[in-house]
């Protein structure tokens, strides 16, 4: 992130903080192993302070954090120097980096006089715990932490605990082997739920248990606390390839991650990573990307190594899930329920794949709570994958200049004075605009109505929308259906075809299923995963209409607020007569309960890519025959769903004994 037309001075004043700032994060991160922030969010404020310094190399210092790697180990535990300095790999962010971190070690290779092009092995960069053991004669005789690279902390005693480490290799070798330490979720949970038992500091993620974890001075609470290890490297030993390497880890004894994969191109090295965007949530251990190291041995040596890292080796980052950036400005929307939402206009950066330069602040109380002001340096993130949101403020860069701001007294599209709704016997935290007839309102309904998981319209994007609202050519949803070609085509910006286009698409829509009828409708609190529900239940759109209170919050997942707002909605002759006209335009597909029962009472999990479905088809291909889907495995899995590139969840299974189960023998059993 680049200064906003900053003074010198100014600039000066932020590179200064920042430096501040990254190594009191530094100590918490390397020393005590107490990360008050997650590694994107640290490598965001250091890209920005790496950035500062190379535009304005005045300011560049040889003490500066974008200078060092890793920290002082503490004296909690007996120091111990490694035989072999543990280096760290640097970052890329992009393809466009990673093809540059190529061409610069071919370019090398090639004054070397070695035109051979290297092959690549992808490996998941595990968020947790470096460990560096040591065997000797093939016993093991010292385990350490990573530490400063060059001095670590004894945990032998704790590391002996570990199950998936060898006490005494098959062979008498002597080698030091290099391995990430890591905790399951699902123990996260467990061991968190203890200590707020006993009114202990909660840990925050996978990678702070594993670290606390390790550092335990008594070895029973390690033995207790199922720490994994997965084994990745091995100094020492002859071996010609990466690949070789992990063959003889898993040889040996050590759990080596099964999800890796030999590439001869970074094409191929791309291909892997874009799988495992989505997957890698699906993990029981945290990944924030791959490493990518070239695969022959030989070329290592011959590359050696930067100041900071081996030039064989590169770490291909995710796209990051929290980021930081600056508010520049605050401004309100109105929502098609009349909820007036702050948003937050941010210094465009980019968060999880997508340049993100808005994000929402939900309202007053979360505006207070977080005491965000205009100027303050934020940290971002997308809640639910999807929408991004502000989570926190660095505080210690906060401007002398920074304001605070206040929300609005009346509504900005229509003037009406705003105020919150009684929910129950509460008040709402949002402040609403209660006038009906609210052009604001009517615009975001409209869009609602049109939008991927309602009637999905193609082709009638926000903007359209306002367009053909703000020139008359429609008025309501229910006029979206009356719209000709005629009344598009030669419009500005519009030709015959994006206009056979756009009436095509509202012709397939004339077709609809009941769940995504009902989402449409813009009811308020019933979202996607609601309006399944209660289709589901009722499977017909004259029940859902005349349904009761009481019957609709019968339905599983439907709680008082939803069922009030439901009959509410129905109960409102407008909005009856709204229904009464669409249905004249659409045809609804009801829901029917089941296609048959011959997968009732079964439990699915669904893993890796299959041949010809995607993982919703497949579970909605489940559910219609009577399964039930989960997302983890457990006792009560009857089947495991696997595709290729099956994860974690493929060895849980067999561990478990759970029926492993492929596409064409789901389609078997129904």
């Amino acid at each position: 992130m680049k200064a906003d037309s900053n003074t010198p001075k100014r600039v000066h004043q932020r590179i200064v903080d920042l430096r501040k700032l990254l190594e009191g994060h530094r100590i918490l991160y390397h020393v005590y192993d107490t990360p008050e922030v997650s590694d994107t969010v640290y490598d965001s404020l250091m890209k920005e302070l790496a950035e500062l310094e190379q535009a304005y190399p005045e300011y560049d210092s040889q003490v500066s954090p974008t200078k060092r790697v890793g920290g002082d180990p503490i004296d909690a535990f007996q120091k111990v120097t490694h035989d072999i300095k543990q280096w760290s790999f640097d970052n890329v962010f992009s393809f466009d980096e990673l093809t540059e971190w190529e061409d610069r070690n071919i370019t090398l290779l090639i004054k070397n006089g070695i035109t051979e092009k290297p092959s690549y092995v992808a490996e998941m960069k595990i968020d947790g715990l470096k460990v560096i053991m040591t065997y000797v004669d093939g016993v093991l005789t010292r385990a350490a932490t990573r530490g400063n690279g060059e001095v670590g902390e004894d945990i032998t005693e704790n590391i002996r605990t570990v199950k998936s480490i060898p006490l005494v290799l098959p062979q008498p070798l002597t080698i030091t082997v290099i391995g990430e330490a890591w905790i399951k979720k699902k123990d996260l949970d467990i061991i968190n739920n203890e200590r707020a038992k006993e009114e202990l500091p909660l840990y925050a993620n996978t990678r702070n248990l594993a670290a606390g974890t390790l550092r335990q001075l008594d070895p029973k609470v390690v033995a207790r606390r199922n720490i994994q290890i997965y084994s990745y490297d091995i100094e020492g030993g002859a071996f010609t390839t990466q690949e070789e390497e992990l063959n003889a880890l898993e040889k040996f004894g050590f759990l080596v991650n099964p999800d890796r994969k030999v590439c001869k191109t970074l094409k191929d090295v791309q291909q892997f990573y874009d799988t495992w965007i989505d997957k890698r949530s699906e993990q029981d251990y945290g990944i924030d990307g791959l490493v990518i190291k070239i695969n022959e041995r030989n070329l290592w040596d011959v590359l050696g190594y930067t100041a900071k890292s081996p030039r064989g080796g590169i770490a291909y980052k995710f796209p990051a899930e929290e980021v930081t950036t600056k508010l520049v400005a605050v401004t309100v929307q109105v929502g098609r329920t009349g909820a007036i939402t702050p948003v937050a206009e941010l210094t465009p950066v980019l968060l999880a794949g997508s340049t993100v330069a808005r994000a929402t602040l939900h309202n007053a109380d979360e505006i207070e709570r977080l005491d965000v002001r205009v100027g303050d340096t934020v940290m971002l993130r997308k809640a639910g994958d999807v929408i991004p949101e502000i989570f926190d403020v660095v505080k210690e860069l906060r401007s002398k200049t920074a304001k605070k701001f206040t929300m609005p007294t009346h509504c900005p599209s229509c003037a009406t004075e705003l105020s919150r709704v009684s929910i129950g016997k509460e008040l709402s935290a949002a402040l609403y605009c209660r006038n009906s007839e609210c052009p604001a309102q009517h615009i975001e309904g409209l869009i609602h109505f049109v939008s991927k998981k309602g009637m999905n319209i193609e082709g009638l994007g926000e903007k359209i929308i306002e367009t053909f609202h703000d020139i008359g050519l429609i008025s309501d949803v229910v006029s979206i259906y009356h719209l000709k070609k005629s009344d598009i085509d030669g419009l500005e910006g519009f030709g015959e075809k994006s206009a056979d286009n756009i009436i095509t698409s509202i012709n397939a829509s004339r077709t609809v299923p009941l769940n995504r009828f009902l989402y449409s409708l813009g009811i308020r609190h019933v979202g996607e995963q609601t309006a399944k529900d209660i289709a589901k239940h009722f499977g017909d759109i004259q029940k859902i209409r005349t349904a009761t209170f009481e019957e609709l919050t019968s339905v599983d997942g439907v709680g008082d607020k939803v069922g009030a707002e439901l009959v509410a909605f129905f109960a409102n002759a407008k909005n009856a007569n709204l229904v009464d006209r669409l249905l004249k335009e659409v045809t609804i597909i009801h829901e029917q309960k089941v296609g048959s029962s011959k997968l009732s009472g079964l439990t699915f999990v669904i893993t890796g890519t299959l041949p010809t479905l995607s993982r919703d088809e497949a579970k909605e291909l489940i559910e219609k025959h009577g399964g039930k889907v989960s997302s983890s495995v457990s006792a009560k899995t009857n089947y495991l769903l696997a595709g290729e590139s099956a994860g974690s969840k493929l060895s849980d299974a067999q561990k478990l004994g759970v029926t492993i189960l492929s596409e064409e023998g789901l389609k078997d059993m129904i």
